[in-house]
């Protein structure tokens, strides 16, 4: 914020990419993905391929918007369905804390269904985990299409279902164009959400895994 508030005064535009800053009223434009969308594909994954209900997990970060929008739109998604949610743990985004918290909520649920992850660093931590008890049968979501998870996804078997991806490149690409709008004094959007795509298993030959899309 102390940063934001100083490019205000100094009268310099603020363009906000991907995870929105906590006090957006200093932002000029935002461009980022459809967030809660990314959320809602993953748990139509779920009810699809899991017709029958099961135990989730969720390992979140409440501090962060983008993942919160994403987790919301996950459970208004399963909600209704014969789905249960058992353990959820803030893990603040980090890969190594989503591993712990994922072997601990394996230990005491080695019969959950699946893990539904705020992004794919998140899903990472929890595949190493799953891998780490043996465990073969617990469903894994992630979101971002991350080079890594992609390659799991490229595996002839592995724990990680699905990542409802996002674009990094075409953010970056809007955002120039925001900013020449902007230095050209013409109109530009405030806001801009980017579609989201799931990619899974079926798909993944669409997309590769040697980079982001």
């Amino acid at each position: 914020t102390p940063a934001l508030e100083a490019l205000h005064e100094a009268g310099i535009k603020i363009i906000n990419l991907d995870t929105q800053v906590a006090e957006m009223d200093y932002v000029d434009a935002y461009i980022g993905s459809d967030n809660k969308n990314a959320g809602v594909q993953c748990g139509e994954h779920l009810v699809q391929k899991f017709p029958d209900g099961g135990k989730i997990a969720i390992l979140e970060c409440p501090t962060m918007n983008s993942i919160n929008e994403r987790i919301s739109g996950f459970e208004e998604t399963i909600s209704g369905h014969a789905f249960e949610v058992v353990a959820r743990e803030n893990v603040e985004g980090d890969l190594a804390k989503a591993r712990d918290a994922a072997k601990n909520i394996l230990a005491k649920n080695p019969d959950i269904t699946a893990i539904m992850c705020g992004n794919d660093q998140i899903a990472v931590g929890a595949c190493v985990a799953a891998n780490e008890a043996g465990n073969k049968t617990v469903g894994i979501y992630g979101i971002d299409g991350s080079p890594e998870i992609k390659k799991e996804l490229e595996k002839s078997s592995t724990q990680v279902l699905a990542t409802a991806a996002q674009s990094p490149i075409q953010m970056g690409k809007e955002a120039v164009q925001v900013a020449l709008h902007i230095l050209n004094g013409e109109f530009y959007e405030k806001e801009t959400y980017l579609e989201t795509y799931l990619i899974t298993k079926e798909n993944i030959e669409m997309y590769g895994s040697d980079g982001w899309q």
